[in-house]
């Protein structure tokens, strides 16, 4: 399994897997099943309409035909934008699109991801040609073919287990499930009559604050009391306090500070 390392701004390494390529293949998989299935109901209502309409009316049937290939088409873009990176098959296989900071991708990554999607374009065309009974399609399933072995090279190839599209936009895939975000929402439930310790805390940005709460979830899962000791150094240093518990208690103290000072 591989890993990258992120360098926070208080210089403090984090650790991110790269998503195995049998849960990429897998997830690859689900997505071309629910994609053949929109084919075969799609195609059934195109032969539907088309049987009601005339000879003459042949480039309105053209363009009906390529409108239903629209939703395929567009399937992985409009699902990894609303579904935060991830499609039907990738949020079942438990991997997540990410920049290569291992925040959230922008809709101009998710944008090229999606122009240089081989895998998608490859079997997209197979199921037309396959439908239509095109043999003029054969040079395209060819060229889309020989990115889609592109793609793979790279994959295994590569240090992050980047395609094409991946390089191009700046992306990789990680394991959602093991994965702990810069990105990931900070919020501490206080009580109302909770006095804050740190009120220095307000000297930090929203993007410090998410990555405690990171280096939190990492120590929490892998005891790394090291990484505790390093970055309650750091806060503290830049705060310029003195903390007055041991360095986990004093970062969850930092993150209920900083919750209440904000919402109150």
């Amino acid at each position: 399994m591989g890993h990258f390392k992120v360098l926070t701004s208080f210089n403090i390494e984090l650790d991110f897997e790269i998503a195995e390529f049998h849960k990429r293949l897998f997830a690859w998989m689900i997505d071309a099943v629910i994609v053949v299935i929109y084919f075969i109901i799609a195609s059934n209502v195109f032969s539907s309409i088309a049987t009601g309409m005339s000879d003459r009316d042949g480039t309105d049937i053209w363009a009906i035909g390529l409108l239903m290939l629209l939703p395929a088409s567009l399937y992985p873009l409009i699902t990894e934008i609303t579904m935060n990176g991830q499609t039907v098959g990738k949020k079942l296989m438990g991997i997540k699109i990410v920049n290569e900071m291992g925040g959230n991708a922008t809709l101009s990554q998710f944008i090229i991801r999606w122009m240089l999607r081989s895998s998608d374009l490859f079997m997209i065309l197979v199921i037309f040609a396959v439908l239509a009974r095109e043999v003029s399609l054969l040079k395209a399933l060819g060229f889309s073919f020989c990115l889609l072995v592109t793609d793979i090279i790279c994959v295994v190839a590569t240090k992050k287990s980047q395609r094409l599209g991946d390089i191009a936009a700046g992306t990789l895939l990680i394991n959602a499930r093991t994965r702990t975000n810069l990105e990931q929402t900070v919020f501490v439930q206080t009580e109302e009559d909770y006095k804050p310790t740190y009120p220095e805390v307000m000297k930090l940005s929203d993007r410090d604050m998410n990555i405690i709460k990171t280096v939190l979830d990492n120590i929490a899962k892998r005891k790394d009391w090291s990484l505790a000791d390093r970055t309650a150094s750091k806060v503290q240093s830049a705060l310029n306090i003195e903390p007055k518990h041991d360095a986990v208690t004093f970062l969850e103290t930092l993150l209920k500070d900083y919750n209440h000072i904000s919402t109150n």
